[in-house]
């Protein structure tokens, strides 16, 4: 675990369990430097992931305060997160549901997203997500064989992107996320089985690299009564 990660955890876990109430605030970064004995700039690299989580709020030229979290039913939209990492964020057992597996060949929408001139091959994998037997979403993810040359069930099953950073060693840097609202479609009525909802939250992902390279392109489907998702928005 890297210095600014034992921060983090620190702060978070007090945050958690109530030491750190909404409201308050945390020593200035130089006296946390001090407390941690670490430096001031790993301290801002953890207190920046706090915020980027919706855990607190930097104020400049002052302490950060600690903000109210509702739940942990709040899905930060500013950071990247396996199922396995919400799992224990927020102390629940989402179920992961390989629906499909298989390997897509020129699609010209696909070319289209990542930018591409030849007819490249792209990893389809098709997920549900549930809660206590109850689907909360529906996960649609394209992977650049290029970049992933190979994923089978086993990997599909757990977790893509641990396998991607740890087996592959590949360095995921940043995504970019659009949020679009439509109808639900025949298929997806099947998993979700609203009522008398007829809209479903549609968030896009482009997934990148460290060196820019784009490797994921995603949909997901989110149940709309499941979910809440947060930002941390600055003035």
């Amino acid at each position: 675990m890297n210095k600014y990660e034992k921060i983090y955890h620190d702060i978070k876990e007090k945050i958690k369990n109530g030491k750190l109430k909404p409201g308050d605030f945390l020593k200035k970064e130089d006296d946390l430097a001090l407390d941690y004995n670490f430096s001031k700039l790993t301290v801002r690299k953890a207190l920046s992931m706090l915020e980027a989580e919706g855990y607190i709020q930097k104020i400049k030229g002052k302490k950060s305060i600690i903000l109210e979290k509702k739940n942990l039913e709040n899905i930060s939209l500013t950071s990247i997160q396996t199922v396995q990492e919400l799992n224990k964020l927020q102390n629940i057992n989402l179920e992961t549901d390989l629906i499909s597996l298989y390997i897509v060949q020129g699609d010209k929408k696909l070319m289209k997203e990542f930018q591409v001139s030849e007819s490249a091959d792209f990893y389809k994998v098709v997920r549900t997500n549930s809660l206590n037997g109850e689907v909360l979403n529906y996960s649609t993810s394209f992977f650049d064989r290029r970049i992933v040359p190979f994923l089978n069930e086993e990997i599909a099953k757990k977790s893509i992107y641990e396998y991607l950073e740890k087996e592959l060693k590949l360095k995921i840097s940043y995504s970019r996320r659009d949020i679009k609202f439509r109808k639900i479609t025949p298929e997806e009525q099947e998993y979700f089985k609203l009522k008398d909802i007829n809209m479903v939250v549609v968030i896009e992902t482009h997934a990148y690299l460290s060196n820019g390279t784009l490797f994921q392109y995603e949909t997901i489907i989110h149940h709309p009564e499941k979910f809440t998702f947060t930002a941390i928005a600055k003035r």
